[in-house]
């Protein structure tokens, strides 16, 4: 499985869009970032399993709480995670003790430094921005965040929208 971790703000990102000649398009904005930080996962097979779990802010003890959840989603098989070294990928002592206690059911795997394009869920999350914050307005964080689950769960039912992100790593 592909994991990472990403960000996503309250102001809709501004991205390329169409207008009319001379109408300038607009997307309204409070001026905050209030963001959602969401840990995900994403397998590497033909029909991928999505997993994805919002965090208060990204660092060692919410990373621990996304693979127990992992581990706890994907019961029947071992997990193999490919992450990246950023700073909340590393797990304190606690968090060391733990996965070495169940390296039967998760083991993880770096990739080289500045390597995004290596890792098949950054492409699960241009879709995320894609279709739910860029050019989007949303009055509160819960409805952002109804959004992204909607979207995270749309994913999980329909996984031939992700499955391209990660078919040329089979």
């Amino acid at each position: 499985m592909f994991g990472d971790e990403s960000s996503f703000w309250l102001d809709g990102t501004l991205h390329v869009t169409w207008s009319r000649v001379g109408v300038q398009p607009r997307v309204d904005t409070f001026g905050e970032r209030k963001t959602a930080h969401v840990y995900g996962a994403v397998s590497i097979e033909r029909r991928p399993y999505f997993v994805y779990q919002f965090a208060k802010v990204f660092n060692g003890k919410t990373f621990l709480a996304f693979l127990k959840e992992l581990v706890r989603r994907c019961p029947r098989r071992k997990a193999f995670l490919i992450i990246d070294n950023g700073p909340c990928h590393q797990l304190d002592a606690v968090g060391q003790r733990w996965l070495a206690e169940h390296r039967h059911r998760v083991e993880l795997y770096r990739l080289p430094t500045y390597s995004p394009e290596l890792n098949g869920i950054e492409g699960v999350w241009k879709v995320t921005k894609k279709s739910t914050t860029h050019n989007r307005f949303y009055p509160t964080v819960a409805e952002r965040d109804a959004a992204l689950t909607s979207t995270f769960e749309t994913f999980k039912a329909h996984p031939a929208m992700i499955a391209g992100h990660v078919a040329r790593f089979l």
